[in-house]
Protein backbone atom coordinates (compact mmCIF):
# COMPACT_ATOMS: atom_id res chain seq x y z
CA UNK A 1 0.00 0.00 0.00
CA UNK A 2 0.87 3.81 -0.04
CA UNK A 3 2.10 3.73 3.13
CA UNK A 4 4.32 0.97 3.22
CA UNK A 5 5.71 2.40 0.17
CA UNK A 6 6.48 5.80 1.72
CA UNK A 7 8.43 3.65 4.65
CA UNK A 8 10.14 1.76 2.45
CA UNK A 9 11.42 5.03 0.55
CA UNK A 10 12.08 6.85 3.71
CA UNK A 11 14.24 3.70 4.85
CA UNK A 12 16.08 4.01 1.68
CA UNK A 13 16.88 7.77 1.74
CA UNK A 14 18.00 7.24 5.57
CA UNK A 15 19.97 4.28 4.53
CA UNK A 16 21.82 5.67 1.28
CA UNK A 17 21.89 9.18 3.14
CA UNK A 18 23.94 7.76 5.81
CA UNK A 19 26.41 5.94 3.72
CA UNK A 20 26.84 8.75 1.38
CA UNK A 21 27.25 11.84 3.83
CA UNK A 22 30.63 11.75 3.36
CA UNK A 23 30.90 12.47 -0.57
CA UNK A 24 28.36 14.93 0.17
CA UNK A 25 29.98 16.92 2.67
CA UNK A 26 33.17 17.08 0.20
CA UNK A 27 30.81 18.16 -2.89
CA UNK A 28 29.50 21.22 -0.58
CA UNK A 29 32.89 22.64 0.20
CA UNK A 30 33.94 22.04 -3.55
CA UNK A 31 30.81 22.65 -5.64
CA UNK A 32 31.71 21.48 -9.65
CA UNK A 33 29.68 21.86 -12.75
CA UNK A 34 27.96 18.35 -13.67
CA UNK A 35 26.17 18.14 -16.92
CA UNK A 36 22.51 16.11 -16.96
CA UNK A 37 22.34 14.78 -20.58
CA UNK A 38 18.41 13.97 -19.78
CA UNK A 39 17.83 17.83 -18.66
CA UNK A 40 13.83 17.19 -19.38
CA UNK A 41 13.26 13.89 -17.27
CA UNK A 42 11.55 14.36 -14.42
CA UNK A 43 13.74 12.22 -11.77
CA UNK A 44 16.54 14.15 -13.20
CA UNK A 45 14.84 17.21 -11.96
CA UNK A 46 13.97 15.91 -8.64
CA UNK A 47 17.58 15.15 -8.08
CA UNK A 48 18.80 18.48 -9.72
CA UNK A 49 16.17 20.56 -7.01
CA UNK A 50 18.11 18.16 -4.25
CA UNK A 51 21.38 18.99 -5.51
CA UNK A 52 20.79 23.02 -5.47
CA UNK A 53 18.91 22.88 -2.37
CA UNK A 54 21.93 20.90 -1.20
CA UNK A 55 24.99 22.75 -2.70
CA UNK A 56 26.39 19.51 -4.12
CA UNK A 57 27.19 20.76 -7.62
CA UNK A 58 26.30 23.44 -10.49
CA UNK A 59 23.66 21.83 -12.86
CA UNK A 60 24.58 21.98 -16.65
CA UNK A 61 21.20 20.18 -17.94
CA UNK A 62 20.73 19.42 -21.86
CA UNK A 63 17.59 20.01 -23.10
CA UNK A 64 14.46 22.18 -24.58
CA UNK A 65 14.10 25.61 -22.23
CA UNK A 66 10.81 25.48 -22.41
CA UNK A 67 9.98 21.77 -21.92
CA UNK A 68 12.49 22.17 -18.99
CA UNK A 69 10.51 24.87 -17.61
CA UNK A 70 7.34 23.18 -18.07
CA UNK A 71 8.01 20.12 -16.39
CA UNK A 72 9.08 22.31 -13.19
CA UNK A 73 5.93 24.22 -13.12
CA UNK A 74 4.11 21.10 -13.45
CA UNK A 75 6.53 19.57 -10.20
CA UNK A 76 5.83 22.91 -8.35
CA UNK A 77 9.88 23.27 -8.44
CA UNK A 78 11.37 26.50 -7.51
CA UNK A 79 14.31 26.05 -9.50
CA UNK A 80 15.32 28.84 -11.96
CA UNK A 81 16.86 28.81 -15.33
CA UNK A 82 19.63 31.40 -15.53
CA UNK A 83 20.14 31.44 -11.65
CA UNK A 84 19.93 28.02 -9.67
CA UNK A 85 20.52 25.53 -12.88
CA UNK A 86 21.97 26.09 -16.92
CA UNK A 87 20.25 24.95 -19.78
CA UNK A 88 21.81 23.78 -23.22
CA UNK A 89 19.37 23.42 -25.79
CA UNK A 90 20.67 20.59 -28.10
CA UNK A 91 18.52 22.08 -30.85
CA UNK A 92 20.84 24.88 -31.27
CA UNK A 93 24.19 23.08 -31.39
CA UNK A 94 24.54 23.58 -34.71
CA UNK A 95 25.29 27.33 -33.52
CA UNK A 96 28.19 25.45 -31.79
CA UNK A 97 30.25 23.86 -34.72
CA UNK A 98 33.34 23.10 -32.02
CA UNK A 99 31.14 20.58 -30.65
CA UNK A 100 30.71 18.33 -33.54
CA UNK A 101 33.95 19.25 -34.95
CA UNK A 102 35.35 17.88 -31.16
CA UNK A 103 33.34 15.00 -31.47
CA UNK A 104 33.86 13.87 -35.52
CA UNK A 105 37.91 14.39 -34.24
CA UNK A 106 37.59 11.51 -31.72
CA UNK A 107 34.99 9.02 -33.42
CA UNK A 108 35.76 9.73 -37.09
CA UNK A 109 37.73 6.74 -37.09
CA UNK A 110 34.95 4.98 -35.87
CA UNK A 111 32.49 5.16 -39.18
CA UNK A 112 30.92 8.21 -37.90
CA UNK A 113 31.18 10.94 -40.65
CA UNK A 114 30.94 14.70 -40.58
CA UNK A 115 27.01 14.92 -41.12
CA UNK A 116 27.17 12.22 -38.37
CA UNK A 117 28.68 13.90 -36.12
CA UNK A 118 26.84 17.15 -36.35
CA UNK A 119 23.32 15.55 -36.37
CA UNK A 120 24.43 13.20 -32.85
CA UNK A 121 25.12 16.48 -31.34
CA UNK A 122 21.27 17.75 -31.86
CA UNK A 123 20.20 14.09 -30.91
CA UNK A 124 22.34 12.32 -28.60
CA UNK A 125 22.44 14.16 -25.30
CA UNK A 126 25.04 11.75 -23.86
CA UNK A 127 27.43 12.34 -26.40
CA UNK A 128 26.96 16.28 -26.53
CA UNK A 129 27.42 15.88 -22.64
CA UNK A 130 30.74 13.51 -22.86
CA UNK A 131 31.95 16.37 -25.48
CA UNK A 132 30.78 19.72 -23.28
CA UNK A 133 33.13 17.53 -20.43
CA UNK A 134 36.07 16.75 -22.69
CA UNK A 135 36.48 20.38 -23.90
CA UNK A 136 36.36 21.64 -20.45
CA UNK A 137 33.08 23.02 -20.24
CA UNK A 138 31.82 20.96 -17.14
CA UNK A 139 33.64 19.18 -14.55
CA UNK A 140 31.67 15.82 -15.10
CA UNK A 141 28.59 14.28 -16.50
CA UNK A 142 25.22 11.72 -15.31
CA UNK A 143 23.51 10.30 -18.64
CA UNK A 144 21.61 6.63 -18.70
CA UNK A 145 18.40 7.77 -17.48
CA UNK A 146 16.65 7.15 -20.39
CA UNK A 147 17.42 5.33 -23.31
CA UNK A 148 19.55 2.26 -23.01
CA UNK A 149 21.87 1.68 -20.73
CA UNK A 150 24.09 0.28 -23.28
CA UNK A 151 23.90 2.94 -25.92
CA UNK A 152 24.93 5.82 -23.34
CA UNK A 153 28.15 3.60 -22.39
CA UNK A 154 29.17 2.74 -25.88
CA UNK A 155 29.04 6.95 -26.28
CA UNK A 156 30.58 7.81 -23.33
CA UNK A 157 33.39 5.45 -23.84
CA UNK A 158 33.72 6.73 -27.34
CA UNK A 159 34.31 10.35 -26.49
CA UNK A 160 35.99 9.60 -22.82
CA UNK A 161 37.23 6.26 -23.27
CA UNK A 162 40.91 5.20 -22.25
CA UNK A 163 42.24 6.25 -25.63
CA UNK A 164 45.39 3.59 -25.96
CA UNK A 165 48.13 3.54 -23.79
CA UNK A 166 48.69 5.68 -20.99
CA UNK A 167 45.36 5.06 -19.81
CA UNK A 168 43.65 3.53 -17.11
CA UNK A 169 41.18 0.18 -17.84
CA UNK A 170 37.96 1.03 -17.77
CA UNK A 171 35.86 -0.79 -14.85
CA UNK A 172 32.83 -0.94 -12.97
CA UNK A 173 31.69 -1.11 -9.06
CA UNK A 174 28.52 -1.36 -7.59
CA UNK A 175 28.15 -1.14 -3.67
CA UNK A 176 25.04 -2.90 -2.55
CA UNK A 177 24.15 -1.68 1.10
CA UNK A 178 22.64 -4.90 3.34
CA UNK A 179 22.17 -5.18 7.00
CA UNK A 180 24.94 -6.66 7.28
CA UNK A 181 27.16 -3.87 5.77
CA UNK A 182 28.27 -2.75 2.28
CA UNK A 183 29.40 -5.52 -0.23
CA UNK A 184 31.00 -4.34 -3.58
CA UNK A 185 30.69 -6.31 -6.55
CA UNK A 186 32.86 -5.82 -9.80
CA UNK A 187 32.41 -5.75 -12.94
CA UNK A 188 29.12 -6.16 -13.78
CA UNK A 189 28.77 -3.60 -17.23
CA UNK A 190 32.20 -3.36 -18.57
CA UNK A 191 33.82 -6.14 -19.78
CA UNK A 192 33.21 -9.28 -20.79
CA UNK A 193 35.74 -11.70 -20.79
CA UNK A 194 38.55 -10.11 -18.96
CA UNK A 195 42.04 -10.98 -19.42
CA UNK A 196 44.73 -11.47 -16.33
CA UNK A 197 45.64 -7.89 -16.63
CA UNK A 198 42.40 -6.51 -16.51
CA UNK A 199 41.22 -8.30 -13.86
CA UNK A 200 44.50 -6.62 -11.64
CA UNK A 201 43.40 -3.37 -12.66
CA UNK A 202 39.45 -3.77 -12.00
CA UNK A 203 40.71 -4.73 -8.36
CA UNK A 204 42.61 -1.89 -7.58
CA UNK A 205 40.46 0.71 -9.30
CA UNK A 206 37.88 -0.97 -7.14
CA UNK A 207 39.71 -0.96 -3.98
CA UNK A 208 40.72 2.84 -4.30
CA UNK A 209 36.71 3.43 -4.57
CA UNK A 210 36.47 1.41 -1.91
CA UNK A 211 38.72 3.11 0.01
CA UNK A 212 36.89 5.96 -0.66
CA UNK A 213 34.04 4.99 1.22
CA UNK A 214 35.79 4.77 4.31
CA UNK A 215 35.34 1.15 3.97
CA UNK A 216 39.00 -1.11 5.15
CA UNK A 217 38.45 -3.50 1.59
CA UNK A 218 38.82 -7.03 2.11
CA UNK A 219 38.94 -8.48 -1.23
CA UNK A 220 37.93 -12.03 -2.38
CA UNK A 221 38.64 -13.12 -6.22
CA UNK A 222 35.93 -15.70 -7.13
CA UNK A 223 35.96 -18.47 -9.59
CA UNK A 224 34.38 -21.78 -9.39
CA UNK A 225 37.80 -23.61 -8.32
CA UNK A 226 38.70 -22.86 -4.16
CA UNK A 227 42.40 -22.42 -4.13
CA UNK A 228 43.59 -24.22 -6.86
CA UNK A 229 40.82 -27.36 -7.09
CA UNK A 230 40.28 -26.68 -10.86
CA UNK A 231 42.71 -26.00 -13.16
CA UNK A 232 40.38 -24.55 -15.88
CA UNK A 233 40.97 -21.36 -18.06
CA UNK A 234 38.86 -19.33 -15.64
CA UNK A 235 40.14 -20.48 -12.28
CA UNK A 236 43.90 -19.74 -13.52
CA UNK A 237 43.14 -16.51 -14.50
CA UNK A 238 41.84 -15.61 -11.44
CA UNK A 239 44.88 -17.38 -9.34
CA UNK A 240 47.62 -15.58 -11.67
CA UNK A 241 45.29 -12.26 -10.81
CA UNK A 242 45.60 -12.95 -7.19
CA UNK A 243 49.54 -14.08 -6.99
CA UNK A 244 50.30 -10.65 -9.04
CA UNK A 245 47.64 -8.35 -6.53
CA UNK A 246 49.25 -10.17 -3.35
CA UNK A 247 52.58 -9.14 -4.88
CA UNK A 248 52.30 -5.67 -5.56
CA UNK A 249 49.54 -5.10 -2.93
CA UNK A 250 51.13 -6.72 0.25
CA UNK A 251 49.13 -4.17 3.00
CA UNK A 252 45.56 -5.15 1.69
CA UNK A 253 43.57 -8.11 2.89
CA UNK A 254 42.88 -10.23 -0.77
CA UNK A 255 42.72 -13.88 -1.45
CA UNK A 256 41.85 -16.16 -4.49
CA UNK A 257 40.57 -17.65 -6.57
CA UNK A 258 37.64 -19.20 -4.24
CA UNK A 259 33.90 -19.72 -4.40
CA UNK A 260 31.27 -17.12 -2.86
CA UNK A 261 30.78 -19.18 0.14
CA UNK A 262 34.03 -19.30 1.08
CA UNK A 263 34.82 -15.92 0.36
CA UNK A 264 31.44 -14.73 3.00
CA UNK A 265 32.36 -17.84 5.54
CA UNK A 266 35.64 -17.75 7.38
CA UNK A 267 34.73 -21.01 9.05
CA UNK A 268 34.81 -23.19 6.02
CA UNK A 269 37.39 -21.05 4.33
CA UNK A 270 40.15 -22.21 7.23
CA UNK A 271 39.15 -25.34 6.86
CA UNK A 272 39.89 -25.29 3.23
CA UNK A 273 42.94 -23.44 3.27
CA UNK A 274 44.14 -22.23 6.93
CA UNK A 275 46.67 -19.66 5.46
CA UNK A 276 44.28 -17.59 3.75
CA UNK A 277 44.97 -13.67 4.01
CA UNK A 278 41.63 -12.66 3.78
CA UNK A 279 39.88 -12.73 7.57
CA UNK A 280 36.02 -12.59 8.03
CA UNK A 281 33.43 -12.06 5.52
CA UNK A 282 35.03 -10.52 2.32
CA UNK A 283 33.33 -7.27 1.06
CA UNK A 284 34.63 -6.41 -2.55
CA UNK A 285 33.83 -9.14 -4.62
CA UNK A 286 35.62 -9.79 -7.89
CA UNK A 287 33.69 -11.99 -10.41
CA UNK A 288 35.56 -13.71 -13.43
CA UNK A 289 33.13 -12.27 -15.84
CA UNK A 290 30.56 -9.87 -16.60
CA UNK A 291 27.96 -12.74 -16.61
CA UNK A 292 29.22 -13.99 -12.84
CA UNK A 293 29.27 -10.36 -11.82
CA UNK A 294 25.89 -9.39 -13.77
CA UNK A 295 23.83 -12.31 -12.39
CA UNK A 296 25.17 -12.24 -8.78
CA UNK A 297 24.02 -8.82 -8.56
CA UNK A 298 20.79 -9.63 -9.78
CA UNK A 299 20.39 -12.34 -7.48
CA UNK A 300 22.04 -9.89 -4.46
CA UNK A 301 19.10 -7.50 -5.21
CA UNK A 302 15.94 -10.09 -5.74
CA UNK A 303 16.49 -11.93 -2.64
CA UNK A 304 17.14 -9.33 -0.01
CA UNK A 305 16.69 -5.72 0.60
CA UNK A 306 20.27 -4.43 -0.13
CA UNK A 307 20.43 -0.59 -1.82
CA UNK A 308 22.28 -0.12 -4.57
CA UNK A 309 24.71 2.38 -5.21
CA UNK A 310 26.03 2.59 -8.76
CA UNK A 311 27.40 1.31 -11.15
CA UNK A 312 30.16 3.65 -10.47
CA UNK A 313 33.02 3.60 -13.28
CA UNK A 314 36.89 4.37 -13.28
CA UNK A 315 39.39 5.08 -15.89
CA UNK A 316 37.31 7.44 -17.93
CA UNK A 317 39.49 10.55 -19.01
CA UNK A 318 36.93 12.51 -17.12
CA UNK A 319 34.35 11.70 -14.39
CA UNK A 320 30.97 9.97 -16.29
CA UNK A 321 28.46 7.99 -14.86
CA UNK A 322 25.60 5.68 -16.80
CA UNK A 323 22.85 5.17 -14.08
CA UNK A 324 20.75 2.58 -14.58
CA UNK A 325 17.09 3.19 -15.98
CA UNK A 326 15.35 2.57 -13.24
CA UNK A 327 17.35 4.65 -10.87
CA UNK A 328 14.94 6.77 -8.70
CA UNK A 329 15.73 10.79 -7.99
CA UNK A 330 17.33 9.92 -4.79
CA UNK A 331 20.04 7.35 -6.97
CA UNK A 332 20.57 10.90 -9.08
CA UNK A 333 21.56 12.41 -6.32
CA UNK A 334 23.94 10.05 -4.71
CA UNK A 335 25.35 9.95 -7.94
CA UNK A 336 25.53 13.70 -8.24
CA UNK A 337 27.13 13.84 -5.08
CA UNK A 338 29.66 11.36 -5.62
CA UNK A 339 30.98 12.66 -9.22
CA UNK A 340 31.59 16.16 -7.28
CA UNK A 341 33.92 14.51 -4.94
CA UNK A 342 35.39 12.60 -7.35
CA UNK A 343 35.90 15.55 -9.21
CA UNK A 344 37.69 16.95 -6.18
CA UNK A 345 39.87 14.12 -5.34
CA UNK A 346 41.07 14.30 -9.13
CA UNK A 347 41.70 17.76 -8.50
CA UNK A 348 43.57 16.66 -5.60
CA UNK A 349 45.81 14.21 -7.07
CA UNK A 350 46.42 16.72 -10.07
CA UNK A 351 47.75 19.31 -7.59
CA UNK A 352 50.23 16.66 -5.32
CA UNK A 353 47.90 17.21 -2.14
Amino acid sequence: DLEAYRRKLHEFVNRSGLFMQPFIDVARKNQTRIVYAEGENEDVLLAVQSVVDEGVAQPVLIGRPDAIQAQMDRLSMHLEIGRHVQVFNPEESDSKPEYWQHYHSVVGRSGVSVEAAKIAMRTQASALAAVMVARGEADGLICGKVGAFTDHLRTIRGVLGNGGAGHRHVSSLCALLLPSGPLFLADAFLTFDPSVEQVVQTTKNSIELVRHFGVTPKVALLAHSNFGTSNAPSALKMREATEILRAQMPDVELDGEMHSFTAMTESLRRTIYQDSKLAGAANLLIMPNIDAANIALGLIRSLTDALLIGPLFTGFSRPAHVVIPSVTSRGIFNMSAFTSAEIHRARERANGT
